[in-house]
C-alpha cells in the first residue's frame, strides 16, 4: 500500500505556559504525578491543552504530557527528539483519543540514568507510567529507536495493548528472509552506538549536527522547522542528555537480543508499520509481518523519516483508520 501526492503541511510550534498550580495526582503503587498546564498552539491552528506531569516509575522520574480524551494512545519517541514530536498528531486527534506522551529514559525532561536502555527495561518504564495513570487498555504509538521497546511493551502486555502502530522504526535481531540489519545500510547507528567519540564531534557544535541530521534524513529538507531545531538543541545541551541518549544506540546489542527472543513467537497484538520512501522503506512493512500475525502498512511516498512532521495529514488518516478497528 502506498500514498500519493506530496503534503510538506510543516507546522511551527508555539508553547505558552498557563500556570495551573501543582496537583498531586494519586496513583496506584509507589507511583505519582504532579500536573501542570500548557497550552500549545500550531501555526493557523486550535490550541490544544496539554498536561504536563511527572511520574516516579521503575526506579526513575518521567516527565511527560497528556491531552484529550477517549482511548489511551502511549506514544514512545526517538532519537533526537521527544514528546514534542508526536504534537501534530495530537492536535488532529486529541476530539477522539486520550495520549500520553513521555520523554523516555534519557531524554529531556525525565531522568538521564547510566543504564537500563534495554527493550523490556523501557517497557516496565511504560506499564507503571500506565499504572500511574490507572490505565488498563491503550494503542501503543512509536517512531524510531521507540520502536524496539513499544515491540518489547506490545509482547509482555499482550493482553492489555490493544494496538502496536511502529512508524520508521529500525528492527534489530530478525533472521526473516530478505532482512537486512539497519547497521549495515545507516552509517549513523554505528557512530552513534560510540557514544565517546560521538560525543566528542557533537558537543558544543549540537546546533550544527541536529540541523545536518534532520535535514539529511528528511525528504523535505525544511520539514523540522527552524523554531524545532532550536528547540531540540536546548534539549541536547541539558546536563547528561546526549550522553544519555545515545545509550539508545549503545544498547542496540541488547536490543537485538531481547528482540530475537521475543519475537520466537508471533506477537497477537495488531500492527500497523509505515516507513518512508526516502528513509526505512519496505524495512518497517517486511519485519512487522514477520514479527506479527496481523501487519499492515506500506511505504510513504515523497517522505523521509519524519514522517510526523512531513506527512502528518496522511499518517493521522491511517491511524484514525487502524484504531477504531481495535478498540
Amino acid at each position: 500500500m502506498q500514498s500519493s501526492g506530496n503534503h510538506p503541511n510543516r507546522l511551527s510550534w508555539r508553547g505558552a505556559m498557563a500556570l495551573a498550580g501543582a496537583a498531586t495526582i494519586p496513583g496506584t503503587g509507589a507511583a505519582q504525578a504532579q500536573a501542570a498546564q500548557e497550552r500549545v498552539t500550531p501555526a493557523g491552528q486550535n490550541s490544544i491543552d496539554l498536561v504536563n506531569k511527572r511520574a516516579q516509575t521503575n526506579g526513575i522520574n518521567l516527565h511527560y504530557v497528556a491531552a484529550g480524551h477517549g482511548p489511551v494512545v502511549l506514544c514512545m519517541h526517538g532519537w533526537p527528539q521527544n514528546h514534542r514530536e508526536f504534537l501534530p498528531v495530537i492536535e488532529r486527534l486529541a476530539g477522539t483519543y486520550r495520549f500520553i506522551a513521555p520523554d523516555l529514559r534519557g531524554y529531556a525532561d525525565s531522568d538521564k540514568p547510566y543504564d537500563g536502555y534495554q527493550p523490556k527495561n523501557i517497557a516496565q518504564d511504560m506499564l507503571g507510567l500506565l499504572q500511574a495513570e490507572n490505565v488498563e487498555r491503550f494503542h501503543i504509538l512509536s517512531h524510531d529507536l521507540g520502536g524496539p521497546p513499544s515491540v518489547a511493551l506490545a509482547y509482555l502486555a499482550s493482553n492489555r495493548a490493544m494496538s502496536l502502530a511502529t512508524i520508521e522504526t529500525p528492527f534489530f535481531g530478525l533472521s526473516s528472509p530478505g532482512y537486512v540489519d539497519p547497521r549495515v545500510t545507516y552509517w549513523h547507528l554505528g557512530m552513534h552506538a560510540n557514544m565517546d567519540i560521538t560525543r566528542f564531534l557533537v558537543e558544543g557544535r549540537e546546533d550544527h549536527y541536529l540541523r545536518h541530521f534532520f535535514r539529511d534524513f528528511a525528504y523535505n529538507p525544511d520539514a523540522i522547522p527552524e523554531e524545532d531545531v532550536q528547540f531540540y538543541v536546548m534539549q541536547m545541551r541539558q546536563p547528561g542528555n546526549l550522553r544519555a541518549s545515545l545509550n539508545h544506540y549503545g544498547y542496540i546489542p541488547q536490543m537485538a537480543e531481547q528482540t530475537k527472543e521475543l519475537t520466537r513467537s508471533k506477537l497477537t497484538v495488531p500492527m500497523l508499520a509505515w516507513g518512508g520512501r526516502r528513509s526505512f522503506g519496505n524495512h518497517c512493512i517486511d519485519s512487522a509481518r514477520a514479527i506479527a500475525n496481523t501487519a499492515e502498512g506500506g511505504v510513504i511516498d515523497e517522505c523521509g523519516h519524519w514522517v510526523f512532521e512531513e506527512r502528518p495529514d496522511f499518517i493521522v488518516a491511517q491511524l484514525s483508520q487502524f484504531w477504531p478497528r481495535h478498540n
